[in-house]
């Protein structure tokens, strides 16, 4: 049999582990992390309709082909103008994403008539003809800027255009930004 020394020991053993897993278990606590994530959304990009405004005798006319997507495209169209005469073109561009958008616009003249002519909208700071890209403007999330151009025949053509249509296709892409 043990002695009344071991006897001890061993209850001394048992009683310091018993106090120390009550202690252990009295100042411990746990604590649990859920988390998620989720991508925010680049567009739609839109156009939505506000105006053509022609001068005496001028066909202007811009028509929009929604994609609803990180991009879309407006077409514009001029004719019958006179050297120096110009058609006004108002648009709204809506950003429908969760993203702010950096906007970027490419300039497309659809007609070999397009070296008498010019375009210009709030994107550039200058006319321009041909091909062109150019930007960006910045579009909150879900918010939306106004878009103006201005098509026009060079005051110097004369008659070199006289009876021809033009045209240009302004698309615009983005990319996610900030202001």
């Amino acid at each position: 049999m043990l002695g009344k020394r071991w006897m001890m020991g061993i209850v001394a053993v048992v009683a310091v582990v018993a106090v120390g897993g009550i202690g252990f278990s009295a100042f411990t606590s746990s604590a649990y992390v859920n988390g998620s994530g989720s991508a925010g959304t680049l567009g739609p990009l839109y156009f939505t309709h506000v105006k053509d405004v022609d001068g005496p005798g001028e066909s202007c006319l811009s028509t929009i082909t929604t994609t609803y997507n990180t991009s879309d495209t407006l077409n514009v169209y001029a004719s019958n103008l006179a050297p120096g005469a110009y058609c006004n073109y108002y648009e709204v561009l809506h950003n429908a994403g969760s993203l702010g958008a950096e906007v970027y616009a490419t300039l497309t003249c659809d007609s070999s008539y397009c070296p008498g002519f010019w375009y210009a909208d709030n994107f550039a700071t200058e006319g321009y003809s041909g091909s062109s890209a150019y930007g960006p403007l910045y579009i909150g999330p879900g918010g939306a800027i106004s878009y103006t151009g201005e098509l026009g025949l060079e005051p110097t053509d004369g008659n070199a255009y006289q009876g021809v249509t033009c045209w240009f296709t302004i698309t615009i892409t983005a990319t996610p930004g900030t202001s």
